[in-house]
């Protein structure tokens, strides 16, 4: 079987970056070194598991799941689990946590006959929202206002996360952002492309909107310019600025749930007073 692009990706991910992307999904693990060439993906047949982390006392396999866990699941899982068991011979414990779109976080405990009993973590990012997330980092952008790891991070993860529109909007939004973005700059520079690339060769169908996607997350200069003058051609600055009005009402009505005052939420979104006041009235 040919090798996808995102292994290339993967490869490069850095000791630093992978700590970012385990404390994001909450995963502790008592040693923190990476085993560099350990993030790469399993190939067997139809069988692909989406990244696999080895770090020095764990390895972590790690799915990307947008509908509910059935039983063809779980085999699936178990059989990564197995692979991963049987390639590297180690006496590593093995963890598998599965990243969802569809359900929330909770244990599975799966039961094949008499004795085997098969157990993984679900973790979900349904209730956090995509779309606040877009705003922040539309807005930090149009300010000129320094951007976290870890906001990046949680770009990237953007077509997993809650929102208002599809997820295949939500993978063109994250990825313009991520490309407008100087990367080379942050230390999860590889990490944010290849878990973007990730989700993008995962759910989106198969056509032109996916190649162009992929090839411009993989680097190719001309891609890249193509995909940035296809966005220009669709109007899609001028619905980034819609998208950032809305955003911010959005964002606002957020934060009035979380309690605050009308002049803080005035000075993180930049909306009047008379904006906010209004906005608290509909609420």
């Amino acid at each position: 079987m040919v090798s996808k692009h995102e292994d290339l990706l993967f490869k490069d991910v850095s000791e630093e970056e992978v700590e970012v992307l385990l404390k994001r999904i909450n995963i502790e693990s008592k040693k923190k070194k990476l085993n560099p060439s350990e993030i790469r993906f399993i190939n067997a047949s139809v069988l692909i598991a989406d990244i696999i982390i080895e770090l020095d006392d764990v390895i972590y396999i790690i799915e990307f799941q947008s509908t509910s866990i059935d039983i063809n699941d779980k085999n699936r899982f178990l059989a990564y689990f197995s692979m991963v068991n049987f390639k590297k011979k180690t006496k590593k414990e093995v963890k598998l946590a599965v990243i969802s779109t569809a359900e929330v976080a909770k244990k599975i405990i799966h039961i094949i006959g008499d004795s085997i009993k098969f157990k993984f973590d679900v973790y979900s990012f349904m209730d956090e929202d995509g779309d606040i997330i877009i705003n922040n980092i539309e807005t930090k952008i149009k300010n000129n206002k320094e951007i976290s790891d870890y906001e990046l991070i949680d770009l990237s993860l953007v077509p997993i996360m809650g929102s208002k529109n599809t997820q295949e909007h939500q993978i063109e939004k994250s990825v313009n952002l991520i490309l407008s973005i100087d990367l080379e700059k942050y230390k999860v520079n590889n990490l944010v492309k290849s878990i973007a690339y990730l989700l993008a060769d995962k759910f989106l169908e198969d056509g032109d909107k996916k190649t162009a996607i992929c090839d411009a997350l993989g680097g190719k200069m001309s891609a890249i310019y193509d995909y940035g003058q296809r966005q220009k051609d669709e109007g899609i600055k001028e619905g980034i600025k819609e998208g950032i009005k809305e955003g911010k009402k959005k964002m606002a009505k957020y934060m009035i749930k979380e309690g605050k005052t009308n002049e803080e939420i005035q000075k993180e979104t930049e909306l009047t007073l008379e904006d906010v006041e209004k906005i608290r009235n509909e609420n």
